[in-house]
Protein backbone atom coordinates (compact mmCIF):
# COMPACT_ATOMS: atom_id res chain seq x y z
CA UNK A 1 0.00 0.00 0.00
CA UNK A 2 0.66 3.96 -0.23
CA UNK A 3 0.22 6.88 2.10
CA UNK A 4 0.97 10.19 1.74
CA UNK A 5 1.27 11.99 5.05
CA UNK A 6 1.63 16.09 4.51
CA UNK A 7 3.74 15.19 1.02
CA UNK A 8 4.00 18.26 -1.80
CA UNK A 9 3.45 17.26 -5.10
CA UNK A 10 5.28 19.42 -7.72
CA UNK A 11 3.11 21.07 -9.56
CA UNK A 12 4.28 19.68 -12.72
CA UNK A 13 3.06 16.25 -11.12
CA UNK A 14 -0.88 17.40 -11.13
CA UNK A 15 -3.53 15.55 -13.32
CA UNK A 16 -4.66 18.28 -14.82
CA UNK A 17 -6.99 16.86 -17.91
CA UNK A 18 -9.79 19.04 -16.51
CA UNK A 19 -8.38 21.82 -14.77
CA UNK A 20 -4.93 23.38 -13.85
CA UNK A 21 -3.19 25.52 -11.21
CA UNK A 22 -0.93 28.44 -12.27
CA UNK A 23 2.41 29.24 -10.70
CA UNK A 24 0.77 32.16 -9.53
CA UNK A 25 -1.28 29.93 -7.61
CA UNK A 26 -4.20 30.39 -9.69
CA UNK A 27 -6.87 27.39 -10.43
CA UNK A 28 -7.90 27.77 -14.34
CA UNK A 29 -10.40 25.10 -15.99
CA UNK A 30 -12.21 24.90 -19.41
CA UNK A 31 -15.41 24.52 -18.46
CA UNK A 32 -17.15 27.88 -16.51
CA UNK A 33 -20.24 25.39 -15.39
CA UNK A 34 -18.75 23.69 -12.76
CA UNK A 35 -21.44 21.10 -13.42
CA UNK A 36 -19.80 20.18 -17.24
CA UNK A 37 -16.94 19.60 -15.29
CA UNK A 38 -18.14 17.22 -12.60
CA UNK A 39 -20.05 15.58 -15.85
CA UNK A 40 -16.41 15.41 -17.36
CA UNK A 41 -14.66 14.09 -14.38
CA UNK A 42 -16.92 11.36 -13.79
CA UNK A 43 -16.73 10.22 -17.31
CA UNK A 44 -13.36 9.28 -17.15
CA UNK A 45 -13.83 7.80 -13.17
CA UNK A 46 -16.55 5.01 -15.37
CA UNK A 47 -13.59 3.64 -17.15
CA UNK A 48 -13.03 0.42 -14.64
CA UNK A 49 -17.31 -0.08 -14.34
CA UNK A 50 -17.72 -0.20 -17.89
CA UNK A 51 -14.77 -2.88 -18.19
CA UNK A 52 -16.23 -4.75 -15.19
CA UNK A 53 -19.59 -5.14 -17.35
CA UNK A 54 -17.66 -7.27 -19.95
CA UNK A 55 -16.10 -9.06 -17.84
CA UNK A 56 -19.33 -9.78 -16.28
CA UNK A 57 -20.51 -11.41 -19.66
CA UNK A 58 -16.97 -12.99 -20.42
CA UNK A 59 -17.13 -14.97 -16.86
CA UNK A 60 -20.56 -15.84 -17.73
CA UNK A 61 -19.99 -16.86 -21.04
CA UNK A 62 -17.63 -19.24 -19.45
CA UNK A 63 -20.20 -21.11 -17.63
CA UNK A 64 -23.17 -20.98 -20.22
CA UNK A 65 -20.62 -22.49 -22.47
CA UNK A 66 -19.98 -25.20 -20.40
CA UNK A 67 -23.35 -25.71 -19.25
CA UNK A 68 -24.90 -25.98 -22.40
CA UNK A 69 -22.40 -28.45 -24.03
CA UNK A 70 -22.89 -30.30 -21.40
CA UNK A 71 -26.71 -30.35 -21.70
CA UNK A 72 -26.52 -31.47 -25.13
CA UNK A 73 -24.43 -34.60 -24.02
CA UNK A 74 -25.86 -35.53 -20.89
CA UNK A 75 -28.46 -37.95 -21.01
CA UNK A 76 -31.15 -38.55 -18.67
CA UNK A 77 -34.29 -40.97 -18.39
CA UNK A 78 -36.83 -41.05 -21.59
CA UNK A 79 -40.25 -42.51 -22.39
CA UNK A 80 -40.84 -46.18 -21.31
CA UNK A 81 -39.09 -48.42 -23.56
CA UNK A 82 -36.81 -45.62 -25.18
CA UNK A 83 -33.81 -44.07 -25.31
CA UNK A 84 -33.25 -41.27 -22.87
CA UNK A 85 -32.47 -37.96 -24.46
CA UNK A 86 -30.22 -34.98 -23.41
CA UNK A 87 -31.13 -32.88 -20.55
CA UNK A 88 -31.31 -30.09 -23.10
CA UNK A 89 -34.99 -31.51 -24.90
CA UNK A 90 -36.63 -30.84 -20.84
CA UNK A 91 -38.27 -27.73 -20.61
CA UNK A 92 -37.31 -26.89 -17.19
CA UNK A 93 -33.63 -27.29 -18.50
CA UNK A 94 -33.94 -25.02 -21.50
CA UNK A 95 -35.58 -22.39 -19.03
CA UNK A 96 -32.89 -22.56 -16.27
CA UNK A 97 -29.82 -21.56 -19.30
CA UNK A 98 -31.30 -20.24 -22.22
CA UNK A 99 -32.60 -17.23 -20.74
CA UNK A 100 -29.32 -16.55 -19.60
CA UNK A 101 -27.69 -17.46 -23.03
CA UNK A 102 -29.97 -14.89 -24.75
CA UNK A 103 -29.06 -12.63 -21.72
CA UNK A 104 -24.94 -13.27 -22.26
CA UNK A 105 -25.80 -11.80 -26.24
CA UNK A 106 -28.00 -8.85 -25.33
CA UNK A 107 -25.47 -7.66 -22.51
CA UNK A 108 -22.39 -8.64 -24.99
CA UNK A 109 -23.53 -6.48 -27.86
CA UNK A 110 -24.04 -3.60 -25.34
CA UNK A 111 -20.87 -3.63 -23.64
CA UNK A 112 -18.83 -3.43 -26.81
CA UNK A 113 -20.80 -0.51 -27.99
CA UNK A 114 -20.42 1.15 -24.65
CA UNK A 115 -16.68 0.09 -24.12
CA UNK A 116 -16.52 2.10 -27.79
CA UNK A 117 -18.16 5.05 -26.23
CA UNK A 118 -15.86 5.22 -23.28
CA UNK A 119 -12.34 4.89 -25.29
CA UNK A 120 -13.58 7.58 -27.67
CA UNK A 121 -14.77 9.80 -24.74
CA UNK A 122 -11.27 9.38 -23.51
CA UNK A 123 -9.50 9.96 -26.57
CA UNK A 124 -11.79 13.00 -27.29
CA UNK A 125 -11.14 14.41 -23.28
CA UNK A 126 -7.17 14.14 -24.12
CA UNK A 127 -7.38 15.35 -27.32
CA UNK A 128 -9.35 18.33 -26.14
CA UNK A 129 -11.45 17.74 -28.99
CA UNK A 130 -15.97 17.96 -28.93
CA UNK A 131 -15.48 19.50 -25.36
CA UNK A 132 -18.77 21.04 -25.86
CA UNK A 133 -20.16 17.46 -25.92
CA UNK A 134 -18.07 16.30 -23.11
CA UNK A 135 -20.00 17.19 -19.94
CA UNK A 136 -23.21 15.60 -20.98
CA UNK A 137 -21.62 12.73 -22.86
CA UNK A 138 -19.68 12.28 -19.59
CA UNK A 139 -22.53 12.13 -17.20
CA UNK A 140 -24.23 9.72 -19.05
CA UNK A 141 -21.70 7.32 -19.38
CA UNK A 142 -20.93 7.42 -15.41
CA UNK A 143 -25.04 7.10 -15.15
CA UNK A 144 -25.41 4.03 -17.40
CA UNK A 145 -22.45 2.28 -15.95
CA UNK A 146 -23.43 2.86 -12.26
CA UNK A 147 -26.72 0.52 -13.76
CA UNK A 148 -25.41 -1.71 -15.93
CA UNK A 149 -22.20 -2.68 -13.78
CA UNK A 150 -24.65 -4.20 -10.93
CA UNK A 151 -27.47 -5.48 -13.44
CA UNK A 152 -24.91 -7.06 -15.24
CA UNK A 153 -22.94 -8.59 -12.14
CA UNK A 154 -26.29 -9.97 -10.64
CA UNK A 155 -27.34 -11.01 -13.41
CA UNK A 156 -24.29 -13.38 -14.16
CA UNK A 157 -23.79 -14.21 -10.94
CA UNK A 158 -27.42 -15.57 -11.12
CA UNK A 159 -26.40 -17.62 -14.41
CA UNK A 160 -23.16 -19.08 -13.29
CA UNK A 161 -24.65 -20.28 -9.99
CA UNK A 162 -27.90 -21.91 -12.38
CA UNK A 163 -25.00 -23.40 -14.41
CA UNK A 164 -23.01 -24.99 -11.52
CA UNK A 165 -26.62 -26.77 -10.32
CA UNK A 166 -27.73 -27.66 -14.10
CA UNK A 167 -24.41 -29.98 -14.30
CA UNK A 168 -25.36 -31.83 -10.90
CA UNK A 169 -22.88 -33.21 -9.39
CA UNK A 170 -20.26 -33.65 -11.95
CA UNK A 171 -20.83 -29.45 -11.81
CA UNK A 172 -19.19 -28.96 -8.68
CA UNK A 173 -16.16 -31.01 -9.76
CA UNK A 174 -13.20 -29.15 -9.37
CA UNK A 175 -12.13 -30.03 -13.11
CA UNK A 176 -15.53 -29.42 -14.18
CA UNK A 177 -14.27 -25.25 -13.81
CA UNK A 178 -17.60 -23.50 -12.83
CA UNK A 179 -16.50 -22.96 -9.60
CA UNK A 180 -13.65 -21.31 -10.35
CA UNK A 181 -15.48 -18.70 -12.45
CA UNK A 182 -17.99 -18.32 -9.81
CA UNK A 183 -15.05 -17.42 -7.32
CA UNK A 184 -13.48 -15.21 -9.95
CA UNK A 185 -16.88 -13.42 -10.78
CA UNK A 186 -18.10 -12.82 -7.40
CA UNK A 187 -15.65 -9.69 -6.76
CA UNK A 188 -17.41 -8.42 -9.57
CA UNK A 189 -20.69 -7.68 -7.36
CA UNK A 190 -18.55 -5.52 -5.11
CA UNK A 191 -15.34 -3.33 -6.46
CA UNK A 192 -15.88 -0.08 -8.32
CA UNK A 193 -19.11 0.33 -6.41
CA UNK A 194 -20.84 -1.63 -4.41
CA UNK A 195 -24.16 -3.01 -6.54
CA UNK A 196 -26.51 -1.57 -4.28
CA UNK A 197 -24.60 1.61 -3.78
CA UNK A 198 -23.63 2.44 -7.09
CA UNK A 199 -27.27 1.89 -9.05
CA UNK A 200 -28.60 4.60 -6.67
CA UNK A 201 -26.40 7.31 -8.78
CA UNK A 202 -28.65 6.02 -11.74
CA UNK A 203 -31.68 6.47 -9.90
CA UNK A 204 -30.94 10.21 -8.58
CA UNK A 205 -30.51 11.18 -12.01
CA UNK A 206 -33.31 10.28 -13.50
CA UNK A 207 -35.25 12.04 -10.44
CA UNK A 208 -33.70 14.94 -11.84
CA UNK A 209 -34.69 14.49 -15.67
CA UNK A 210 -38.09 13.93 -13.86
CA UNK A 211 -37.81 17.48 -12.11
CA UNK A 212 -36.95 19.10 -15.70
CA UNK A 213 -39.35 16.95 -17.32
CA UNK A 214 -42.40 18.63 -14.88
CA UNK A 215 -41.07 21.67 -15.82
CA UNK A 216 -41.97 21.79 -19.31
CA UNK A 217 -38.20 20.73 -20.29
CA UNK A 218 -37.45 17.60 -22.94
CA UNK A 219 -34.65 15.19 -22.27
CA UNK A 220 -32.11 15.26 -24.52
CA UNK A 221 -29.08 12.73 -23.89
CA UNK A 222 -25.86 12.08 -26.36
CA UNK A 223 -26.76 8.43 -26.00
CA UNK A 224 -30.04 8.74 -26.60
CA UNK A 225 -30.75 6.94 -23.08
CA UNK A 226 -33.15 8.60 -21.48
CA UNK A 227 -34.25 10.37 -24.66
CA UNK A 228 -38.23 8.87 -24.36
CA UNK A 229 -38.79 10.08 -21.03
CA UNK A 230 -39.72 13.39 -22.42
CA UNK A 231 -43.12 11.51 -23.66
CA UNK A 232 -43.30 9.91 -19.93
CA UNK A 233 -47.02 11.68 -20.06
CA UNK A 234 -48.47 9.84 -23.25
CA UNK A 235 -46.19 6.86 -22.27
CA UNK A 236 -48.09 6.35 -18.81
CA UNK A 237 -51.63 6.46 -20.59
CA UNK A 238 -50.24 3.40 -22.20
CA UNK A 239 -52.16 -0.27 -21.60
CA UNK A 240 -50.53 -3.82 -22.41
CA UNK A 241 -52.29 -4.35 -25.67
CA UNK A 242 -51.27 -7.60 -26.94
CA UNK A 243 -53.45 -10.51 -27.70
CA UNK A 244 -51.24 -13.78 -28.55
CA UNK A 245 -47.47 -15.01 -28.53
CA UNK A 246 -47.01 -13.51 -31.79
CA UNK A 247 -47.39 -10.29 -30.66
CA UNK A 248 -46.10 -10.52 -27.17
CA UNK A 249 -43.39 -11.83 -28.58
CA UNK A 250 -42.78 -8.65 -30.76
CA UNK A 251 -39.59 -6.24 -29.92
CA UNK A 252 -42.31 -3.07 -29.87
CA UNK A 253 -44.27 -4.85 -26.95
CA UNK A 254 -41.58 -5.86 -25.23
CA UNK A 255 -39.71 -1.83 -25.32
CA UNK A 256 -43.33 -0.32 -25.03
CA UNK A 257 -43.61 -2.36 -21.68
CA UNK A 258 -40.41 -1.07 -20.55
CA UNK A 259 -40.81 2.45 -21.07
CA UNK A 260 -44.26 2.49 -19.47
CA UNK A 261 -42.49 0.36 -16.26
CA UNK A 262 -39.37 2.87 -16.22
CA UNK A 263 -42.28 6.10 -16.44
CA UNK A 264 -44.04 4.67 -13.69
CA UNK A 265 -41.28 3.53 -11.80
CA UNK A 266 -39.85 6.92 -11.98
CA UNK A 267 -43.23 8.57 -10.51
CA UNK A 268 -43.42 6.43 -8.28
CA UNK A 269 -39.96 6.93 -6.72
CA UNK A 270 -40.63 10.41 -6.72
CA UNK A 271 -43.43 11.09 -5.32
CA UNK A 272 -42.10 8.43 -2.69
CA UNK A 273 -39.27 10.68 -2.27
CA UNK A 274 -41.34 13.73 -2.12
CA UNK A 275 -43.81 12.23 0.35
CA UNK A 276 -40.77 10.89 2.84
CA UNK A 277 -39.16 14.78 2.17
CA UNK A 278 -42.44 16.07 3.55
CA UNK A 279 -42.77 13.47 6.60
CA UNK A 280 -39.20 14.59 7.94
CA UNK A 281 -37.33 17.10 5.78
CA UNK A 282 -34.21 14.85 6.20
CA UNK A 283 -33.02 14.63 2.28
CA UNK A 284 -30.39 11.43 3.75
CA UNK A 285 -32.94 9.68 4.94
CA UNK A 286 -35.78 10.29 2.64
CA UNK A 287 -33.08 9.39 -0.29
CA UNK A 288 -32.03 5.88 1.74
CA UNK A 289 -35.94 4.96 2.62
CA UNK A 290 -36.73 5.16 -0.80
CA UNK A 291 -34.49 2.87 -2.04
CA UNK A 292 -36.05 -0.67 -1.79
CA UNK A 293 -39.25 -1.57 -4.64
CA UNK A 294 -38.58 2.19 -5.79
CA UNK A 295 -35.26 3.49 -6.63
CA UNK A 296 -33.47 0.30 -6.81
CA UNK A 297 -35.84 -1.34 -9.42
CA UNK A 298 -36.30 1.68 -11.47
CA UNK A 299 -32.51 1.92 -11.79
CA UNK A 300 -32.54 -1.90 -13.07
CA UNK A 301 -35.69 -1.28 -15.22
CA UNK A 302 -34.15 1.66 -16.84
CA UNK A 303 -30.72 -0.03 -17.65
CA UNK A 304 -32.62 -3.18 -19.15
CA UNK A 305 -34.54 -0.87 -21.09
CA UNK A 306 -31.43 0.46 -22.41
CA UNK A 307 -29.78 -3.24 -23.07
CA UNK A 308 -33.10 -3.94 -25.29
CA UNK A 309 -32.97 -0.47 -27.03
CA UNK A 310 -28.95 -0.66 -28.37
CA UNK A 311 -29.98 -4.72 -29.18
CA UNK A 312 -33.04 -3.61 -31.69
CA UNK A 313 -29.91 -1.55 -33.43
CA UNK A 314 -28.00 -4.33 -33.37
CA UNK A 315 -30.74 -6.16 -35.40
CA UNK A 316 -31.45 -3.75 -37.50
CA UNK A 317 -28.50 -3.68 -39.05
CA UNK A 318 -27.72 -7.90 -39.10
CA UNK A 319 -26.76 -8.43 -42.94
CA UNK A 320 -28.54 -11.95 -42.71
CA UNK A 321 -32.09 -12.41 -42.32
CA UNK A 322 -31.40 -15.83 -40.77
CA UNK A 323 -28.75 -14.24 -38.05
CA UNK A 324 -31.37 -11.38 -38.10
CA UNK A 325 -34.13 -13.90 -36.94
CA UNK A 326 -32.14 -15.53 -34.53
CA UNK A 327 -31.26 -12.68 -32.80
CA UNK A 328 -34.92 -11.33 -32.07
CA UNK A 329 -35.14 -13.96 -30.51
CA UNK A 330 -32.33 -13.73 -28.07
CA UNK A 331 -33.77 -10.57 -27.70
CA UNK A 332 -37.49 -11.13 -26.99
CA UNK A 333 -36.45 -13.90 -24.64
CA UNK A 334 -34.15 -11.68 -22.73
CA UNK A 335 -37.19 -9.16 -22.65
CA UNK A 336 -39.77 -11.29 -21.51
CA UNK A 337 -37.53 -13.36 -18.84
CA UNK A 338 -36.70 -9.59 -17.63
CA UNK A 339 -39.84 -8.36 -17.80
CA UNK A 340 -41.59 -11.18 -15.76
CA UNK A 341 -39.73 -9.93 -12.62
CA UNK A 342 -41.77 -6.87 -13.01
CA UNK A 343 -45.44 -8.21 -13.15
CA UNK A 344 -46.31 -7.23 -10.19
CA UNK A 345 -45.84 -3.75 -11.03
CA UNK A 346 -47.25 -3.88 -14.58
CA UNK A 347 -50.51 -5.03 -12.24
CA UNK A 348 -50.31 -2.13 -9.57
CA UNK A 349 -49.49 1.06 -12.06
CA UNK A 350 -52.69 -0.58 -14.11
CA UNK A 351 -51.00 -1.50 -17.12
CA UNK A 352 -52.27 -5.09 -17.28
CA UNK A 353 -55.09 -6.13 -16.13
CA UNK A 354 -56.90 -9.42 -15.85
CA UNK A 355 -54.57 -12.87 -16.66
CA UNK A 356 -53.59 -12.13 -20.38
CA UNK A 357 -50.37 -10.67 -19.82
CA UNK A 358 -48.84 -13.08 -17.75
CA UNK A 359 -50.00 -16.11 -19.16
CA UNK A 360 -48.68 -14.40 -22.46
CA UNK A 361 -45.29 -13.77 -20.68
CA UNK A 362 -44.77 -17.12 -19.83
CA UNK A 363 -46.16 -19.01 -22.48
CA UNK A 364 -43.83 -16.66 -24.96
CA UNK A 365 -40.95 -17.44 -22.54
CA UNK A 366 -41.40 -21.26 -22.98
CA UNK A 367 -41.91 -20.61 -26.73
CA UNK A 368 -39.12 -18.95 -27.31
CA UNK A 369 -36.56 -21.65 -25.10
CA UNK A 370 -38.01 -24.72 -27.45
CA UNK A 371 -36.93 -22.48 -30.62
CA UNK A 372 -33.56 -21.62 -29.31
CA UNK A 373 -33.18 -24.80 -28.04
CA UNK A 374 -32.17 -26.60 -31.70
CA UNK A 375 -29.67 -23.64 -32.04
CA UNK A 376 -27.67 -22.98 -28.33
CA UNK A 377 -24.90 -24.87 -28.99
CA UNK A 378 -24.04 -22.58 -32.00
CA UNK A 379 -24.90 -19.72 -30.54
CA UNK A 380 -22.23 -20.78 -27.67
CA UNK A 381 -19.70 -22.04 -30.02
CA UNK A 382 -19.87 -18.59 -32.10
CA UNK A 383 -18.68 -16.88 -28.65
CA UNK A 384 -16.83 -19.53 -26.46
CA UNK A 385 -13.42 -19.17 -25.54
CA UNK A 386 -11.04 -21.61 -26.54
CA UNK A 387 -10.85 -25.04 -24.99
CA UNK A 388 -7.48 -23.85 -22.66
CA UNK A 389 -8.71 -20.93 -21.85
CA UNK A 390 -12.45 -22.71 -21.22
CA UNK A 391 -10.41 -25.64 -18.93
CA UNK A 392 -13.51 -27.71 -18.34
CA UNK A 393 -13.68 -31.36 -18.82
CA UNK A 394 -17.32 -30.85 -19.09
CA UNK A 395 -17.43 -28.20 -21.37
CA UNK A 396 -14.39 -28.93 -23.87
CA UNK A 397 -15.64 -28.44 -27.68
CA UNK A 398 -15.16 -31.83 -28.80
CA UNK A 399 -17.95 -33.00 -26.26
CA UNK A 400 -16.30 -36.13 -25.38
CA UNK A 401 -17.70 -34.93 -21.38
CA UNK A 402 -17.07 -38.72 -20.33
CA UNK A 403 -13.72 -39.55 -21.69
CA UNK A 404 -12.33 -36.11 -21.19
CA UNK A 405 -13.70 -36.80 -17.30
CA UNK A 406 -11.48 -39.94 -17.23
CA UNK A 407 -8.61 -38.70 -18.81
CA UNK A 408 -8.66 -35.67 -15.65
CA UNK A 409 -9.30 -38.62 -13.05
CA UNK A 410 -6.51 -40.73 -14.35
CA UNK A 411 -3.95 -37.95 -15.11
CA UNK A 412 -4.09 -37.22 -11.59
CA UNK A 413 -0.48 -38.75 -9.81
CA UNK A 414 -2.24 -39.65 -6.97
CA UNK A 415 -6.07 -41.33 -8.24
CA UNK A 416 -4.21 -44.69 -8.80
CA UNK A 417 -2.74 -44.99 -5.08
CA UNK A 418 -4.06 -44.88 -1.39
CA UNK A 419 -3.97 -41.15 0.29
CA UNK A 420 -0.72 -40.87 2.46
CA UNK A 421 -3.64 -39.96 5.07
CA UNK A 422 -5.35 -43.35 4.81
CA UNK A 423 -4.13 -44.79 8.10
CA UNK A 424 -5.76 -41.87 9.97
CA UNK A 425 -9.41 -42.52 8.67
CA UNK A 426 -9.07 -45.94 9.31
CA UNK A 427 -7.02 -46.30 12.72
CA UNK A 428 -8.37 -42.95 14.22
CA UNK A 429 -9.86 -44.94 17.15
CA UNK A 430 -6.94 -47.62 18.13
CA UNK A 431 -5.34 -45.66 20.54
CA UNK A 432 -8.81 -44.73 22.42
CA UNK A 433 -8.95 -46.22 25.74
CA UNK A 434 -12.05 -46.95 28.11
CA UNK A 435 -11.99 -44.40 30.99
CA UNK A 436 -14.08 -46.83 32.44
Amino acid sequence: FLIFNKYHIPRENILNKNADVTPEGKYVTPFKNPKDRHGAALGALSVGRVNITGICENYGTKALTIAIRYAAVRKQFGPDGQEEVPILEYQSHQHRLLPYLAGAYVIRFFSMFLIEKTYQFTIDSLLGQNKELLPDLGMEIHVVSSACKPVAGWFFRDAIQECREACGGHGYLKAAGIGDIRNDHDANCTYEGENHVLIQQTSNWLIKQWSLIESGKKIATPMRSADFLSSSSQILKNKFTANNLEEMCNPKTIVDAYQWLVCYLLKATKNKLDTLLRKDGDEFWAKNNSQVFYAKSLGIAFIQHFFLQHMLGVIEEAPDVNIRNVLLRLFSLYGLFSLEKFLATLYEGGYSQGPKATYLIHEGILTLCSDIKDDAVALIDAVAPPDFILNSVLGASDGQVYKNLQSAIFRNPYSMSRPSWWQDIVTWNANIKNKL
